[in-house]
């Protein structure tokens, strides 16, 4: 195979319960020559919420979510989407590939089954062009967690940085990507992220998120609360390991009979804490050179927690590296598109614990009579 630079579209369906993430990129798979223009675009209102009732519910098995109608038709909805997201963002121009990562709704990779949002064959066939989603499969069929997809994309991201270094990807759920001195790579999901602060303010003020963290500003953080919620078991276990924005839905309870600003700034501080904790138990030593990004920096306090955790380490934002790093999972999505068309790896032992470096997507073709 004659490898060459591919235009990549990716779009993250994971980053947020309220919007959706696009980039475009030039990469070989092993490199990337430019990183092209994003955008966030907000889910429809009632798209937004149908998403959160069938969260609410919280019960569902893998089983029930195939075959039941209401996920199968929202599952249709956000494709539907999804598609129209690509089309106004592409306009008349098409990428060589598309890679979809929608957002996960199930997870559990002990019986490896993972559940996402997306209909690859629908997306395929209402673009007419190849689409690439549903990277977390062969790494369960092979032993893995299936997160952080990251690695990779951060692994090139950070050729060229003093090592030994640390990223932290802050969105739906945060994940730590540690790169030793000689290149060895260690990643999981660390804690809990941004849809925990947007499941708190949606359903006590009916926000879709704490904007510019000014409620978290104006509140108080109640430190026995953070406590107990940092004793979450998985929080305690060992890497490798994924999260879902289901997995603390008990913890949350700790946050009611607090005051909108309380709450939101308790879950902010709990986030950071957790992050910093996960760090310090699983990774050989914090490294001084630290990087932040994901769609949870723009929430300055949270960044501002997280920063204060850290400290006397200077915390980086990605976009000091370069100021297009503003979309990163819609970009890991384009990267790693690219790599599984060319067979290359996007999960790791040290990283999913899959037995070996798996390459990972599910390449859907467009039929000849598009389904409408």
């Amino acid at each position: 195979m004659v490898i060459k630079s591919l235009t990549s579209l990716g779009l993250y369906g994971g980053a947020s319960l309220n919007s959706v993430e696009l980039a475009l990129l030039v990469s070989d798979g092993l490199d990337i020559q430019k990183l092209m223009n994003s955008v966030i675009v907000p889910y429809p209102e009632d798209l937004a919420l149908s998403l959160r009732k069938l969260l609410a519910k919280r019960s569902w098995s893998f089983l029930e979510l195939e075959q039941n109608e209401e996920v199968q038709k929202v599952r249709e909805n956000i494709s539907n989407f999804y598609c129209e997201c690509i089309t106004e963002f592409c306009g008349n121009e098409k990428p060589d590939c598309i890679g979809v990562d929608g957002l996960t709704i199930f997870n559990e990779p002990q019986n490896k089954c993972s559940y996402q949002l997306e209909d690859g064959h629908r997306i395929a066939d209402k673009l007419k062009q190849q689409v690439i989603t549903h990277f977390r499969k062969a790494d369960l069929l092979s032993g893995g967690q299936a997160s952080p997809l990251s690695p990779a994309f951060f692994n090139f991201i950070g050729q060229t940085l003093p090592k030994p270094l640390l990223f932290i990807d802050v969105e739906a759920v945060c994940s730590i990507i540690y790169i030793g001195e000689s290149g060895e790579i260690t990643a999981y999901d660390c804690s809990p992220g941004i849809a925990m602060i947007e499941d708190w303010t949606f359903r006590h003020a009916n926000m879709q998120t704490d904007y510019n963290g000014k409620l978290a500003a104006l509140g108080s953080i109640h430190p026995q609360v953070v406590n107990s919620m940092l004793k979450h078991k998985i929080l305690h276990k060992a890497p490798p390991k994924s999260l879902d924005v289901l997995e603390f839905a008990d913890k949350k309870e700790h946050l009611e009979g607090l005051t909108l600003e309380d709450g939101t700034a308790t879950a902010a501080n709990f986030i950071a804490e957790a992050i910093y904790q996960s760090a310090l138990d699983f990774l050989p030593a914090i490294p001084q050179n630290i990087y932040i990004g994901g769609e949870g920096i723009k929430n300055p306090s949270l960044l501002r927690y997280i920063k204060q955790n850290f400290a006397p380490r200077k915390v980086i934002n990605l976009t000091e590296i370069n100021p297009k790093l503003t979309a990163i999972g819609a970009q890991i999505a384009a990267f790693n598109a690219v790599r599984r068309i060319y067979g290359l790896p996007i999960t790791y032992p040290n990283t999913t614990g899959a037995y070996e470096p798996m390459t990972g997507g599910e390449i859907y073709e467009y039929a000849n009579n598009t389904q409408n």
